[in-house]
């Protein structure tokens, strides 16, 4: 087999198992042996080895010698932290966009707002989250800094995974959904104190409500509190 078969499979099995763990099919905390990972999701053990490898860099598990991989733990503190630097990234995208105001990215943001809007009234939560991860995209990739656009990216696998894990113990993101909106208007307007004040208050807000959830869900695992009580009303 060629390298460049070998990376293509390592690809695919580290699309395979990112997914998997973003959409708790490898549950936080869950154990599972190379073998049995490769069974589970039909791959080979080469191409899930490096896989593997590449999820472990990035924080998503913990590689144990000999004895397979554990999924870690959702930390309130990693999501706390990652979240405060995100926020900072992409304000500083929106403010640029604010002072630009380049109206091909304003209108394509409009139209994954609008998505968002038609997710709500559907009750589908799967495509809220894809047009919400389009709109934040969206702005990031407008500022036209590579740099930010890099590091904003690189924290996505975290950030994503926290806003999968909370999706469906969440309320319906009504709110949300208003506050994007509110957002861009203030961006199109070319408000930046508003912009800077809305974008504080919806990452808090958002933020605060995901740690509520993954705080309730740690508590159960260790045997605190009643499955049912994970749940936001």
């Amino acid at each position: 087999m060629t390298d460049g078969a070998n990376t293509s499979l390592a690809d695919q099995a580290y699309a395979v198992l990112r997914g998997a763990i973003l959409n708790n099919l490898l549950a936080p905390g869950s154990f599972a042996s190379e073998r049995e990972v490769c069974e589970r999701f039909e791959l080979s053990r080469t191409p899930v080895h490096q896989a593997l490898l590449r999820l472990r860099d990035e924080g998503l598990v913990e590689v144990l010698p000999r004895r397979g991989i554990r999924v870690l733990p959702l930390s309130v503190k990693d999501v706390r932290e990652i979240h405060q630097i995100a926020r900072a990234l992409e304000l500083e995208a929106a403010l640029l966009l604010c002072e630009g105001k380049k109206s091909d990215a304003l209108a394509q943001l409009r139209r994954h707002a609008a998505d968002m809007q038609a997710a709500i009234e559907s009750g589908d939560r799967d495509a809220w989250v894809q047009a919400d991860t389009r709109f934040h995209l969206g702005i990031v990739a407008s500022s036209g800094n590579d740099r930010l656009i890099q590091q904003y990216n690189s924290l996505r696998v975290l950030t994503d995974r926290a806003r999968l894990f909370v999706l469906h113990l969440r309320p319906l993101p009504v709110q949300s959904t208003q506050e994007h909106l509110g957002m861009l208007d203030a961006i199109e307007a070319g408000e930046l104190d508003r912009v800077a004040a809305l974008y504080r208050t919806h990452w808090e807000r958002t933020t605060n409500e995901m740690i509520e959830i993954i705080e309730g869900f740690n508590r159960h695992r260790s045997g605190g509190m009643p499955a049912a009580d994970i749940f936001v009303p």
